[in-house]
């Protein structure tokens, strides 16, 4: 029988860090989401650029869109390194939960973070959710 995971009191010496420190994957799955994808990358990319203390990389996954979502990431990649763009190829749409765990596992980061394209929830709101969980 496996044992429990157990993690640290977020007061205990292994959880105590500087937020922000820890390395960071942001994994979004985008299927034609040419209209929504724009914003919320370049917000993301704007407030990690300026508040991210430890390295940092967002993949974004293009689940077979049929819109010009991987032409636009594609465009951004030579002026953003930390950027990552996987792709399942037009029209090879696997779903959500693929896309999702594709980026997971191409993730470098010690966290991971998923983020919708359509940004209902604003990377802002990471602080306080590493504070919770002692990252």
């Amino acid at each position: 029988r496996p044992s429990a995971l157990r993690l640290p009191s977020p007061r205990s010496p292994a959880a105590q860090c500087t937020v922000g420190t820890a390395s960071l994957s942001v994994i979004i799955p985008a299927y034609d989401e040419a209209e929504r994808l724009p914003r919320t990358l370049e917000e993301s990319l704007a407030h990690l650029s300026t508040t991210r203390r430890g390295p940092w990389e967002i993949i974004v996954v293009d689940d077979g869109s049929h819109d010009s979502t991987c032409e636009f990431v594609a465009a951004r990649l030579a002026a953003e390194p930390r950027l990552r763009l996987l792709s399942s190829g037009r029209g090879a749409n696997r779903g959500k939960g693929a896309a999702l765990a594709a980026g997971a596992a191409a993730a470098r980061g010690d966290l991971l973070l998923l983020l919708d394209a359509d940004g209902a929830t604003p990377l802002s709101a990471l602080p306080a959710l590493e504070r919770r969980v002692g990252a």
